[in-house]
């Protein structure tokens, strides 16, 4: 016989201790609606984390009637601190891919890292907007450290949020806007196909020939000779004649010139 727990028996388990725990007495009746409510607020919780969080209000919740939130509220703060956590070191990772693989010109080696991340942290780095470059004063104010921080944790916190909301609106217009957006945000992430490897022999092959074209138009290209300048008695006496005009127009008063 299978003697492990299930949903039905720790819950009822928990309604007569933290009854018990409270000062009050329950009748068969009065337990069994509990029972049902709770099983109704927490069957979405792992067994263990359910056990958990039971332990935790018994330690707290000192009246009754214990409510769900009550109990959820344990199992939330254990949440929060979870993540908090794993978006600090899902920031770190981002950091850490943006420094060692991020580049325009080269994104083979981005997209690849980014590949290996999550959905959650994809998105949580387009809307803190990470991937960019950013200027001097917009990197000593803060704008990558501290702004763009700051929105990625608000952006992870957010996801599972808008995951549940998605199951929660009803079929139309909103719901349409909002798959639509998250689908066109994902767009930009897409892994884009990359062009099939030339064997090395004809890369090779490639760059010797780019490189003898390269020769070829910087030969076209060669400075002319030196001009040299021919020094003849016909130039001399010219310049001599010409030198003899500058010399008597310019020494005649300014009033005087033609």
């Amino acid at each position: 016989m299978d003697s492990r727990p299930t949903l039905e028996s720790i819950i009822s388990e928990w309604v007569a201790k933290l009854a018990v725990n409270s000062g009050v007495e329950l009748n068969a009746k009065t337990q069994s609606i509990f029972a049902s409510i709770w099983r109704d607020g927490l069957r979405d919780l792992p067994l263990e984390v359910l056990e958990s969080a039971f332990q935790k209000t018994l330690k707290e919740c000192a009246y009754w009637p214990v409510k769900v939130a009550d109990i959820r509220r344990h199992v939330c703060k254990a949440k929060e601190v979870a993540t908090a956590d794993a978006a600090e070191r899902a920031w770190q990772r981002v950091l850490e891919i943006r420094r060692l693989d991020w580049s325009p010109d080269i994104p083979g080696p981005f997209h690849r890292a980014l590949a290996g991340m999550s959905e959650r942290v994809r998105q949580a780095a387009r809307a803190a907007g990470v991937f960019r470059e950013f200027t001097k004063p917009e990197f000593e104010n803060g704008a990558l450290h501290t702004w763009a921080k700051k929105k990625f944790i608000e952006s992870f916190h957010r996801w599972e949020e808008l995951e549940q909301s998605k199951f929660l609106l009803p079929e139309g217009e909103t719901k349409k806007l909002l798959t639509g957006f998250a689908e066109t945000k994902a767009l930009p992430w897409t892994k884009p196909i990359e062009a099939p490897q030339l064997p090395a022999e004809e890369r090779l092959r490639i760059a010797d020939e780019l490189a003898a074209e390269a020769k070829r138009v910087l030969g076209l290209r060669q400075p002319a000779g030196t001009y040299q300048v021919e020094d003849t008695t016909e130039r001399r006496e010219e310049l001599q004649r010409q030198a003899e005009i500058i010399k008597t127009r310019y020494a005649q008063p300014t009033e005087d010139r033609p």
